[in-house]
């Protein structure tokens, strides 16, 4: 079973790869980018979509026709549609959350950015995420690739990653913070 997770995740790598090149190749890297985030949006909000891709029991035809519809609702390009045509047509479907983050990842690599993810239990606005993507970019020294993620089990406040580092202003860890302290308190 190790050995299946390891062959997927070289899968992942080989198409992330070659979505990032694609993406250089046609210089279109920006529309490519907010492509993919459209992408793992729907795939965080939709259980049908995701049940739909996941599935082995649907064939490779009806997967590759609700993603094209999918992708050609949401305006995504030309290149996307047919790169993930082709990942369903190797059936492949499965993986397309996976191959987004990662290209994610790689993308921020190319462009030599710091990544970091902010979960919160709303959505913060695009103010606020501003002035957060210019307080790291201060602080670090580096341009930033912001990720905003809706977590509503962290009760309220923050948590903030940036690449190994995480910031926890939540109110579920200040809670767990309280509940080990009156542990030791008899």
């Amino acid at each position: 079973m190790a050995n299946d997770s390891k062959n997927i995740g070289s899968v992942v790598e080989r198409y992330s790869k070659a979505l990032l090149e694609l993406a250089i190749e046609n210089k279109s890297l920006d529309t490519i980018h907010n492509d993919v985030v459209k992408i793992i949006n729907i795939l965080e909000s939709s259980s049908d979509f995701n049940r739909v891709i996941k599935s082995p029991i649907i064939s490779r035809d009806d997967q590759s026709l609700v993603i094209n519809a999918i992708l050609k609702k949401i305006s995504a390009s030309e290149t996307v549609i047919k790169f993930f045509s082709v990942v369903s047509s190797n059936r492949r479907s499965f993986i397309i959350d996976r191959i987004c983050f990662r290209f994610l990842e790689m993308e921020v690599k190319h462009k030599g950015e710091i990544r970091a993810e902010l979960l919160s239990t709303e959505t913060p606005s695009e103010d606020d995420l501003k002035k957060i993507e210019q307080i790291i970019k201060k602080s670090m020294g580096a341009d930033v690739s912001l990720i905003s993620k809706v977590d509503p089990t962290i009760i309220g406040g923050y948590i903030l990653n940036i690449g190994s580092v995480m910031l926890d202003g939540s109110v579920r860890s200040k809670l767990q913070g309280l509940k080990v302290s009156m542990k030791g308190i008899k």
